[in-house]
């Protein structure tokens, strides 16, 4: 054991001598920003694992690249955070990206295909290992269950590794025991606990509580523990960026407001309702904001602007419930959403440095 002090109104904490999983995702649309963040920028960060999104397939079980960029220098770029040989460079084979159910469709229908091309693809381009996105509910359990038990199979072979990534929002969707038996990793994106803009939604209540925040991380980690995930299998993603909604009424704020849809784009990722911490970090200071211990959660209004976003401290808690519940580790969605130059003025990769204290990686 070993004790690590970080400065959070000097919280200590013990962390085990075992090494947690840090799981590290990489988006390339990144590449495409009117201020780039490129592979080459997260030489800083110190990862047990890396993940590149994304990847697409065909419905018939071909390996689809999403972008000119991976293959003439996304891939290559991403290989330089290999510094040493505990590092593991996964690609993540994605369904947000790639037109609806392809990946769903290849599972169920092409599933040897699939297998053979994930295989053949990962020692093309030097991977160590693919994650495959299932944070949907669009498919059998029964069928992904059988593709991955295959997968693991095949990847044996050729010594890589499997992870598969998953939405708190669809428990009752997987086959858990198989995947837990199976997978390498489970990483279970814990945050966005609904897609319904109608309202506004905390980003990621670590517990319940009622009326507006019913589904939490813990309810989430309980019920796939109960269905038989291995512990020793379970990460938990940490969302870096900031969710934000226009409120429908500046008067009526609290968690499940009316809202009249997702924020604007932020002015680097261009993505409504979703804004880089970069992005928002320097303008809190000139919002309100509301904290709630009981759900662990900070948001920020200002008029009808409303924004959830992970501060320190709600870090510090998930963190700490990680280590309580001895789970494997963590994830961080995404890299390149965090404070990647230090814009913020608290440290380059706010996210990422907070959780290597807490874990003790690399040290």
């Amino acid at each position: 054991m070993k004790l690590v002090c970080v400065v959070l109104g000097l919280i200590c904490i013990t962390t085990a001598a075992a090494q947690q999983n840090l799981v590290c995702y990489y988006d390339n649309r990144a590449a495409t920003y009117s201020t780039p963040t490129f592979p080459s920028n997260l030489s800083p960060t110190n990862c047990t694992h890396y993940v590149y999104d994304g990847v697409g397939v065909t419905a018939q079980g071909d390996i689809r690249i999403l972008s000119s960029y991976d293959t003439s220098s996304g891939f290559d770029e991403f290989q330089s955070l290999r510094r040493s040989s505990d590092a593991k460079l996964y690609v993540l084979l994605t369904s947000d990206r790639d037109g609806g159910k392809n990946l769903t469709n290849a599972i169920s229908g092409r599933s040897e295909k699939l297998v053979n091309n994930v295989a053949i693809f990962l020692e093309q381009y030097n991977f160590d290992g693919v994650e495959i996105d299932r944070r949907t509910n669009d498919f059998d359990k029964g069928a992904l269950a059988r593709f991955v038990n295959r997968l693991r199979s095949r990847l044996y072979m050729i010594n890589k590794q499997l992870s598969v990534s998953v939405s708190p929002q669809f428990t009752d969707a997987y086959d858990i025991t198989s995947l837990s038996l199976y997978a390498d990793m489970i990483n279970l994106h814990a945050y966005n606990f609904t897609s319904n803009n109608a309202v506004v939604a905390n980003l990621a209540p670590l517990f319940s509580s009622t009326p507006n925040n019913v589904v939490s991380v813990n309810s989430t980690v309980t019920a796939w523990l109960a269905a038989g995930a291995r512990r020793n299998k379970m990460n938990i993603v940490l969302a870096t960026y900031a969710r934000s909604y226009v409120l429908a009424a500046e008067d009526q704020r609290a968690v499940g407001a009316r809202s009249t849809g997702p924020g604007e784009a932020g002015p680097n990722t261009k993505r409504a309702g979703i804004l880089a911490r970069y992005e928002i970090c320097n303008a809190l200071s000139e919002y309100g904001s509301v904290s709630d211990s009981v759900t662990a959660t900070t948001y920020y209004f200002k008029g009808k602007n409303w924004i959830s976003i992970e501060t320190e401290d709600t870090l510090a808690q998930k963190l700490t419930y990680v280590l309580d519940n001895t789970l494997a580790g963590v994830g961080i969605a995404s890299l390149d959403l965090d404070d990647v130059s230090n814009t913020c003025g608290t440290g380059a990769f706010l996210v990422m440095e907070l959780a290597r204290l807490y874990f003790g990686t690399g040290q």
